[in-house]
């Protein structure tokens, strides 16, 4: 299974929007995270930054910018790829979303919990492992 059957559309943000916009925008489209651009650099900006960065450091969501939270993606993974290479990129460097793209364009991004999904439905397609059934009792 390829990465782009399983990966997401992008929610792309402007540096200078502020963190109560980003996470009102996170809310509304029900997503973990948001991608913006600095220098033909990704970044990123999850829940996680807002927590830390923000929150837990007492910092005004209305005042703070997407540019002073966000983060690098140093790892990206080709839409042609294998779900156990993405699988393998979570593992080795402890992350949870990876953007998706095709050359040098952003075309989606992947989680850690849509591989572990697609890896399930592998193994039990394949016949690798049993789904468990939860005994009823009387």
């Amino acid at each position: 299974m390829k990465v782009k059957e399983i990966m997401h559309e992008i929610t792309m943000v402007e540096c200078p929007m502020t963190i109560l916009d980003v996470a009102k925008l996170m809310s509304e489209k029900n997503i973990g995270s948001v991608l913006t651009k600095k220098n033909d650099c990704i970044m990123m900006v999850t829940e996680r930054d807002i927590l830390k960065k923000v929150v837990a450091l007492d910092k005004d969501p209305k005042k703070t910018k997407v540019s002073d939270i966000m983060t690098k993606c140093a790892h990206t993974i080709d839409s042609n790829s294998d779900v156990f290479e993405a699988s393998d990129i979570f593992n080795k460097y402890h992350i949870r979303r990876l953007p998706v793209v095709e050359g040098k364009k952003i075309v989606g991004i992947v989680t850690a919990r849509d591989v572990a999904k697609s890896l399930t439905y592998l193994s039990l397609k394949e016949g690798i492992v049993k789904r468990y059934v939860k005994p009823t009792y009387r």
